[in-house]
């Protein structure tokens, strides 16, 4: 994947210099507002139902006409809304993944990219200058509660991808650990499809209530327990069947990951296989851009102690060290993610 300025394509038909790549870039922020600003007033729940017209949908919404209209055109260009005449009606897209409450919506990972993490990001600045999280960490809890709700479709719809994807026989696996992924989603997915699965998710306790609603959600209490406990320390001698870490290891120390996949192997029963799926760079640092973007929100976030770069060659080598063997990596058609597996030899 090329770097974003190439990928945006810096010479005009002409052959000429053109700065179009850098106004794309400095108004990206106009659409993402007009996205945030119609999932926040509903337009999008309203308009399952079926085609509306701006004043219908401003009544529905307790919003100004005009400013609605206005809205819903900049939707139309986003392709998020269709207009035939003075009616608007969602995209495909949009009623699969931008209406409340419906399976798999993106609402409310949507939702919080305008808050909370839209204001950490204007504080990206001060954080590059000063070496300093804009939040606090005894501060984080609540955001971090908040994210986990957020993620949680959108981890649980990229476990499945990776279920078709991989050549996993998972039916093989009775016994899983999920660390640190908040909500367990991985592990709930897994669950789900494989009725023979018991699952264990460990993580922090400020996660268990959120991680509880989703576990009786699904309705699976008895196959799948919550364990308030340092995701980084694993469960030691459980012999599990498969490790799953979802995006945990970006959001460590570089140095603390040597620890981290000790304690997965002793986790493990021999034969054992881990899974990691992560925004992973490749040696050049800048791509996929996906990763390189998500190493700066955790820069934005946490500060720069849990921003180094973790690239593939990296991992590949960190795994081989903590003794796994057949590494195998995959990139996956999944927002710049790659999947990595590994066995416990």
């Amino acid at each position: 994947m090329n770097q974003m300025g190439h990928a945006a394509g810096p010479l005009s038909a002409s052959g000429r210099l053109s700065p179009v790549p850098i106004l794309q870039i400095a108004t990206g922020f106009w659409a993402s507002q007009a996205l945030l600003t119609a999932v926040d007033l509903r337009v999008f729940t309203i308009l399952f139902g079926g085609p509306k017209t701006a004043a219908e949908v401003a009544a529905e919404a307790k919003a100004d006409p005009v400013g609605v209209e206005a809205l819903m055109d900049a939707n139309c260009a986003l392709g998020f809304l269709h207009r035939t005449g003075d009616r608007y009606r969602n995209d495909e897209v949009s009623n699969a993944f931008l209406v409340e409450d419906s399976p798999g919506s993106y609402v409310d990972l949507v939702r919080f990219m305008r808050e909370p993490l839209y204001g950490i990001w204007e504080s990206l600045r001060d954080t590059v200058k000063t070496g300093k999280p804009p939040v606090p960490s005894d501060k984080l809890g609540e955001t971090e509660a908040a994210l986990a709700r957020a993620f949680h479709n959108g981890v649980y719809a990229s476990m499945m991808r990776v279920a078709e994807i991989l050549d996993i026989e998972y039916s093989a696996y009775n016994k899983i650990l999920d660390l640190g992924s908040h909500t367990g989603a991985g592990a709930l997915c897994l669950a789900r499809r494989y009725p023979n699965m018991q699952a264990s998710i460990v993580d922090r306790a400020p996660f268990r209530p959120v991680a509880e609603e989703f576990i009786r959600g699904m309705k699976l209490e008895e196959r799948v327990r919550f364990v308030p406990a340092d995701p980084d320390e694993a469960l030691a001698k459980d012999e599990f069947d498969l490790v799953l870490l979802t995006h945990q290891l970006s959001r460590r120390s570089r140095a603390s990951i040597p620890e981290i996949l000790g304690n997965v192997r002793q986790s493990l029963r021999t034969g054992g296989r881990i899974l990691v799926t992560e925004f992973l760079l490749e040696d050049s640092k800048a791509e996929p851009r996906e990763a390189a973007l998500f190493r700066l929100n955790v820069l934005a976030s946490y500060g720069p102690s849990y921003a180094g770069a973790l690239t593939r060659t990296e991992l590949y080598r960190l795994l081989q060290d903590s003794g796994f063997s057949n590494v195998d990596m995959v990139g996956l058609p999944i927002f710049g993610i790659t999947a990595v597996t590994a066995y416990m030899a």
